[in-house]
């Protein structure tokens, strides 16, 4: 085989471009850090590395949409911990109201107390993020949610939905609460039924909140307990018929009982005085304050309607303590999906940290082998085009 000049050239050339290739490759990779910076540089690495960072971006994913949600949940729960608060500071008032020692015009304070805590507990109960959203809003959260309207009560205008975000493959969670489901539907009374004095009554009986003995016993309806004279009494229900009847005694409480529930009346009701028993519906938190500072400031001073005070303050104060049932029960919740939040992110940022180390060796460089392959093939570089350049410029012509 005959080797040509051009062919020496060509095979001389072909070698400095391999030994440059090789530098350029070394030098990147002292550059980036990295020993795979494409597929060709190892196939199966290059597959295992996209594997990895797509898995590992999942993560990163997942982790952020946790933070997120906790940022809210955490919001939530401050805005609870203040209405419980609010809620409790207005109880305590009812309690002082219905001590019977107070006047009018002690009333009328404590009416405007409560009426000032309830501006406060709508102002966090339309509670916003840092973005501007409304916390209690469902997905409206552009609306303002609670919102006193021109009839005087304070309506929701919000919706019932709540949003929700994967912080994990297959776990969802929950990223706030409307608050149709904290402050509007509280169950009225004690759950089972309500009661009520009527305001015609002139005598100074007083019916508490009552209770259920026998809940398969109790048949939903409206009951009306009627004193035919200062110590007998009929129950009728909704339709006039007869269901019970008995004698007033107050050294036992005054226990009147039918269908599997009973209330006690205290106090010395008159002939004529009627009491109602109704099956328990749900009412705003808000429909409650506004019915008990108007109870407060309309009180009269006689002895009967002091009576009739009571009763309402008794079922105002029942209905406070419903309210803060309902608080504390979403407070509770709350409290699990962040508990849940913190538990998912820190496996996830385990796991991460896994993959992270599990990338570094596939792809991680060895700076101490790479700086030492860098200085041989720079060296080899400089050898072959030097001889390059002495082999060029050998000819017979210099021996002639």
């Amino acid at each position: 085989m005959r080797i040509s000049t051009s062919m020496l050239n060509q095979m001389a050339v072909n070698g400095i471009m391999q030994d440059e290739t090789a530098l350029s490759q070394t030098q990147n990779e002292l550059s980036t850090g990295l020993s795979v910076n494409t597929p060709a540089d190892n196939p199966v690495a290059a597959v295992q590395l996209l594997q990895l960072n797509n898995t590992n971006s999942q993560y990163q994913q997942y982790i952020s949409n946790g933070q997120s949600a906790n940022t809210n949940l955490t919001l939530e729960e401050q805005a609870l911990s203040t209405s419980t608060t609010t809620l409790q500071s207005i109880r305590d008032l009812v309690v002082q109201a219905n001590t019977g020692s107070n006047s009018s015009s002690d009333l009328q304070s404590i009416a405007t107390q409560i009426s000032a805590l309830e501006s406060q507990l709508q102002g966090t109960a339309n509670s916003q993020n840092a973005q501007g959203e409304y916390l209690f809003a469902g997905y409206s959260t552009g609306t303002e949610p609670f919102v006193r309207g021109s009839n005087g009560s304070i309506s929701y205008l919000g919706d019932s939905g709540a949003s929700s975000v994967p912080i994990s493959s297959g776990t969802s969670v929950q990223t706030g609460d409307p608050g149709s489901a904290v402050y509007m539907s509280i169950p009225t009374g004690n759950g089972t039924f309500t009661s009520a004095a009527s305001t015609g009554n002139t005598g100074t009986g007083v019916i508490d909140t009552g209770s259920v003995t026998n809940q398969s016993a109790w048949v939903p309806g409206q009951y009306t307990i009627t004193f035919t004279d200062a110590s007998d009494y009929t129950v009728t229900d909704g339709n006039g018929n007869t269901v019970a009847t008995g004698t007033y005694n107050s050294a036992n409480g005054g226990e009147v009982a039918f269908n599997g529930v009973e209330v006690g009346i205290t106090g010395a009701p008159a002939a004529g005085d009627t009491f109602t028993v109704s099956s328990s519906g749900t009412q705003s938190v808000f429909n409650t304050l506004d019915n008990l500072v108007s109870a407060l400031n309309n009180a009269g001073s006689s002895s009967a309607a002091r009576a009739q005070l009571s009763s309402s303050l008794g079922g105002s104060l029942q209905q406070i303590d419903q309210a803060l049932d309902q608080v504390s029960t979403v407070t509770s919740n709350v409290g699990s999906r962040i508990s849940l939040i913190s538990s998912v992110n820190n496996s996830l940022t385990s796991a991460s940290t896994t993959i992270t180390g599990q990338i570094s060796t596939l792809s991680g460089v060895d700076y101490a082998a790479a700086t030492s392959q860098y200085s041989q093939e720079y060296v080899a570089l400089q050898a072959a085009e030097q001889s390059y350049a002495d082999i060029n410029q050998l000819s017979l012509f210099k021996y002639l």
